[in-house]
């Protein structure tokens, strides 16, 4: 996106993500009305005032989190190549989703608005269906919206980042409520996990355990981790051959 240079402040996302919160909080707390808010949550701070200082204080924390990560790619990455060279010969560092997140700052703000939405609009289904409602959480929302701007941006521009993101924003609303019945058989009654991976492999372990039991659970881990090997040593098959094919090429 290219911003008009009277705009240009907008670039940063520290300032965006203050901005775009605070439009969100002022919004949701005009519903909730300043008597409520002013009585039990600002502690007699005028509300708008409280509202803003909660937008920043989110933007703050997201600064917090880009910081981490910069200092992650600077001082840990390095740290594990050498790890790497003596204990496991080509690892690579398993890094959490917001090592991406600076690569399109851009894009982490599309997601994350666009993933609210999209849990606003799986909320709204809930009510008009009459099921349990899952109420979209806005740090889930922007984790992994932002992953999902980032990632669909990249492999599809604007168009790939809003319906990656618009996507995710259902899953981890839908997921989380069709994830209720197997939480309650072990528990944890009306508890709901955000991320789309904990819905999709609850629903499958959940499955193996009704279909089952635990012989059933261990069998299906079992099977996962061979499959995973599997795919794993036939993709590097299937590179090492490009990159002989492409040396003959080259050669030729």
């Amino acid at each position: 996106m290219n911003f008009p240079k009277g705009l240009s402040f907008l670039r940063d996302t520290t300032v965006i993500v203050a901005l775009s919160m605070a439009v969100i909080y002022i919004i949701v707390g005009l519903f909730a009305g300043p008597t409520y808010i002013e009585g039990e949550l600002s502690g007699g701070t005028n509300f708008i005032v409280f509202l803003i200082m909660q937008a920043a204080t989110f933007s703050g924390g997201v600064f917090i989190i880009l910081a981490g990560v910069r200092v992650i790619l600077a001082e840990i990455v390095p740290a594990f190549k050498g790890v790497s060279e003596r204990l496991v010969k080509n690892s690579k560092p398993a890094l959490d989703v917001p090592i991406i997140f600076t690569f399109a700052p851009n894009a982490v703000l599309i997601g994350f608005l666009v993933s609210f939405a999209g849990g606003i609009v799986g909320m709204l289904g809930m009510v008009a269906l009459g099921t349990t409602i899952v109420i979209p959480g806005v740090v889930a929302h922007f984790m992994t919206g932002a992953a999902a701007g980032v990632i669909g941006n990249a492999a599809g521009g604007r168009r790939g980042a809003v319906i990656a993101s618009f996507v995710n924003g259902l899953a981890i609303t839908i997921l989380p409520l069709l994830l209720l019945p197997v939480l309650g058989d072990i528990g944890l009654s009306n508890a709901t996990f955000s991320d789309a991976d904990y819905g999709v492999f609850g629903l499958i372990l959940g499955g193996l355990s009704e279909a089952g039991g635990q012989i059933a659970i261990i069998v299906g881990i079992v099977v996962s981790v061979v499959a995973l090997y599997v795919i794993t040593f036939a993709t590097r098959g299937r590179m090492a051959k490009k990159a002989a094919d492409a040396e003959k090429e080259s050669v030729a």
